[in-house]
C-alpha cells in the first residue's frame, strides 16, 4: 500500500464550505470533494483522490474552522477515498475521540 503526505480532515470540525475543494481544484491537483453526511445540509470535505495530492497544504490555509489541521503520512489505496475522522480531536495529532 502506498504512503503519501495527505490532508487530515476532521468531520466534526468541517462545516462543508468547500473552500478547500475550490483551492485544490484551482491549483490543479483536484484531490478533495464534499460528500453528503447524514444530518448536515452542506456535506463534509474528504480526500477523494489521494494519489493526486502534491502535499502543498493549500487546503489547510483556507479552512475557516481548522478542520484540516495538518498534512501527515497516510497509507492509501489508489482510487479509494480516505475516510473522514468521525470524532477527531487534535492532541499531538488527530485522535479518534
Amino acid at each position: 500500500m502506498p504512503v503519501a503526505i495527505l490532508p487530515d480532515i476532521s468531520e466534526q470540525h468541517c462545516i462543508g464550505c468547500a473552500l478547500c475543494v475550490e483551492i485544490c481544484t484551482a491549483l490543479g491537483p483536484d484531490v478533495l470533494r464534499v460528500k453528503p453526511v447524514e444530518g448536515w445540509k452542506r456535506g463534509k470535505a474528504f480526500v477523494f483522490y489521494p494519489e493526486r495530492c502534491i502535499s502543498d497544504g493549500a487546503c489547510i490555509g483556507v479552512c475557516p474552522t481548522k478542520a484540516i489541521f495538518w498534512m501527515r503520512p497516510m497509507d492509501y489505496t489508489p482510487g479509494q477515498p480516505i475516510p473522514l475522522k468521525k470524532h477527531g480531536l487534535f492532541v499531538k495529532g488527530w485522535e479518534e475521540g
